[in-house]
């Protein structure tokens, strides 16, 4: 039995940040039972968002470990600048062009970037590429004015 392949969901973000999507995203993930890889090659990035995840919203909070953690493998969303083989994710959301590597076990790459950003965007335009010519089936997903995400194509 093949596995199917996983999605590509690219989300560009225009009135929202990061900081603002991930967090609903990744707990819809936890929600499903998956385990989370969340990658960026910004240091600075990784230790904004690990300080974030502990306090996004009143009494919540998203149980994570911190790039090199001691035990970060047993945590269900793992922060990092590469992904990591074990233990596999489900999910992987790349932040500021970090690139996904080998699918297997993942079900769904969220692809977070900042529309308003030329570089990001085009980083964002060329992995769609990569997406597209290894016969994945990439998604668009832009917000609109009521704040809800809508697929476009």
């Amino acid at each position: 039995m093949t596995q199917a392949a996983a999605e590509i969901w690219f989300y560009h973000l225009e009135s929202a940040s990061v900081e603002e999507t991930l967090p609903p995203l990744i707990e819809k993930c936890l929600d499903r039972g998956w385990r989370a890889q969340v990658l960026s090659p910004s240091a600075e990035r990784l230790q904004a968002l690990d300080t974030h995840l502990w306090t996004w919203k009143p009494n919540s909070w998203l149980p994570h470990h911190s790039p090199g953690a001691e035990m970060a493998h047993l945590a269900p969303v793992q922060l990092g600048e590469a992904p990591q083989a074990t233990p596999p994710a489900e999910a992987v959301f790349l932040l500021d062009g970090a690139n996904w590597g080998p699918l297997e076990g993942v079900s769904r790459v969220f692809v977070l970037f900042d529309g308003r950003d030329p570089d990001t965007v085009s980083q964002a335009r060329q992995q769609w590429r990569v997406a597209k010519e290894a016969g994945l089936l990439p998604t668009y997903w832009r917000q609109g004015e009521d704040g809800r995400w809508a697929k476009n194509g």
